[in-house]
């Protein structure tokens, strides 16, 4: 499915646009309609570009956004959200109890659900759902693991089943219909945490193509679910959706290149391009398509790798976070909105306390601290990807061009290192321990409302990207988790933001309003800021 470089410059031409450099993944060359081929065929298809490719089908062993958002239209979870409220509501548990103590919750499944593949939902297949999270680590082995990050079971439960940190004790089926959590302390906000599309529950008879292919990397194996879509037919640059209870099938196209997926919805060869950037909003705007903005739930920070011979010194930490103009970084290259972020959770999750070091941009500052270090030009390898874009990540070529450019006004000998997003590569290789990589971009976006869940996701373990342990973080990290009182649990979490801006693991650089662009055949999108978008309600003209 290539778009040729001939048609691609003709259609920019009659936009007034110029293409960012050779075109990569493509569209299709026609903009005819026609279903996914596949035995649930509907008569319409809804076609989305997406800025990168899903790397799997299995949300449980990757904390991959796009794999992420693809999961939610094909599993279903436990526990859901409610579209208007964003209440916590009944999914495949139909009921749920808990203890007194918080130490014990009583799942009451819905009855006469069956799998995409025949299985029946049973409690038996919902405890081997939870032991297959518990043993991803297994699953994946160290290196994998190691690459991927910590994963949502690890997050949640303070660690996976063989860890002595693991919080879960039992899981057991008390009746068909019935599964039995016991935990060894409370989780306060487990119910929130189980709409994770990382627990999803998939059909165990759905696994051993999958567990036994992931040797040779995160395949794209179907498993089995009980949502409105099944997976269809898949390539390297198109994941197809096939409707089980939807009134038309899916089309999810990776287009990395901003420019291309305009000229997709001009087109008509997409409904709706996730990754709008200012580049093209005007465009947009004048042309009269619907441009829907998320809130801002995502974080993008420039990682700090403390390994490095130069950057394990904090006074140096401190003058690469006075270099970075930031808010000259949004007003250029982040849709309006968006603002400076001085820890890691948005204010709408955890306010910022006075205790926080803020870093305004100041280049003489940042000067000074590295005559303070005795910084003398050693090389500083800066690695952002390429190839593909995020959904809190527009244009990283270009992040790190204005990134780039303000350390080296302060001194800092900056060395480009572009690293190919495809096959996980750029995580892969930042997550790994290494001391070479200097500062990288990166981010996260949070698919649940909980400040803990992103603190512990980075800081709680010692990992590659930050070669960073601070013993304080670790073990408020680990209280908050079991505090149900939500003062004493915000202080705690505060606690993390400020130890994390004195010590400096990374830059948070902005709290990105991110949005997506939908044609004139859509009368609605669900737009979501944790990216529960639910491509069932999605109505077309």
């Amino acid at each position: 499915m290539h778009l040729s470089r001939r048609t691609l410059l003709a259609g920019l031409a009659s936009l007034g646009l110029v293409p960012l450099g050779t075109p990569s993944t493509a569209l299709p060359a026609t903009a005819t309609r026609t279903p996914i081929q596949t035995t649930n065929t509907t008569s319409e298809t809804f076609r989305i570009g997406v800025p990168s490719r899903a790397l799997t089908t299995d949300p449980a062993v990757t904390n991959d956004v796009e794999t992420l958002r693809l999961a939610r239209q094909v599993y279903q979870n436990l526990i859901g959200v409610d579209n208007e409220t964003g209440e916590n509501i009944p999914a495949l548990a139909a009921d749920w109890t808990i203890s007194r103590d918080g130490t014990e919750v009583v799942f009451e499944l819905e009855e006469d659900v069956t799998f995409h593949d025949g299985t029946e939902l049973t409690a038996e297949v919902v405890v081997e759902n939870f032991a297959r999270w518990g043993t991803a680590n297994e699953l994946l082995g160290t290196q994998r693991l190691r690459q991927a990050g910590r994963l949502p079971f690890s997050v949640v439960f303070g660690g996976y089943a063989s860890e002595d940190s693991c919080l879960v004790d039992s899981v057991e089926a008390t009746g068909d219909h019935e599964v039995t959590l016991t935990l060894r302390e409370p989780i306060p906000q487990l119910i929130a945490a189980l709409t994770h599309p990382a627990f999803s529950i998939t059909s165990p008879a759905s696994w051993a193509d999958f567990d036994a292919a992931l040797a040779e990397g995160l395949p794209m194996i179907p498993l089995a679910g009980t949502g409105p879509y099944r997976w269809g037919d898949t390539s390297d640059t198109t994941v197809g959706l096939a409707a089980v209870d939807a009134n038309h099938d899916v089309e999810v196209l990776t287009i990395p290149n901003l420019h291309e997926r305009l000229y997709g919805l001009r087109t008509q060869q997409l409904d709706v391009f996730d990754g709008v950037a200012p580049s093209v909003l005007r465009e947009l705007v004048q042309s009269g398509y619907q441009v829907l903005q998320r809130d801002p739930l995502a974080v993008l920070y420039l990682g700090i790798n403390q390994a490095h011979p130069v950057l394990a010194d904090l006074h140096v930490r401190q003058a690469v976070a006075h270099a970075l103009y930031r808010g000259e970084m949004i007003a250029s290259l982040h849709l309006e909105g968006s603002y400076v972020a001085h820890q890691f959770n948005p204010p709408s999750l955890l306010e910022r306390s006075d205790a926080v070091v803020t870093y305004d941009a100041d280049v003489e500052r940042a000067r000074n601290l590295l005559a303070a270090a005795g910084y003398d030009g050693e090389p500083i390898e800066f690695w952002y990807p390429t190839g593909a874009e995020r959904v809190y990540m527009s244009q990283p070529q270009k992040l790190y061009a204005h990134l780039s450019g303000r350390l080296a006004a302060a001194g800092f000998n900056i060395v480009a290192k572009p690293i190919a997003w495809d096959e996980g590569q750029y995580l892969s290789q930042v997550m790994s321990p290494s001391t070479d990589r200097g500062v990288h971009l990166l981010g996260r976006n949070f698919f649940i409302r909980d400040a803990l869940y992103v603190l512990a996701e980075l800081f709680e373990r010692p990992t590659g990207e930050f070669a960073w342990a601070n013993p304080t973080v670790i073990e408020a990290l680990a209280a908050a988790r079991i505090e149900d009182d939500p003062d004493a649990r915000t202080a705690l979490l505060t606690a993390v933001e400020e130890a994390a801006s004195l010590d400096i693991p990374a830059v948070p650089l902005t709290f990105p309003i991110t949005a997506l662009a939908s044609g004139h055949n859509v009368d609605f999108y669900p737009i979501s800021p944790v990216l529960d978008e639910q491509y069932s309600r999605v109505q077309l003209s």
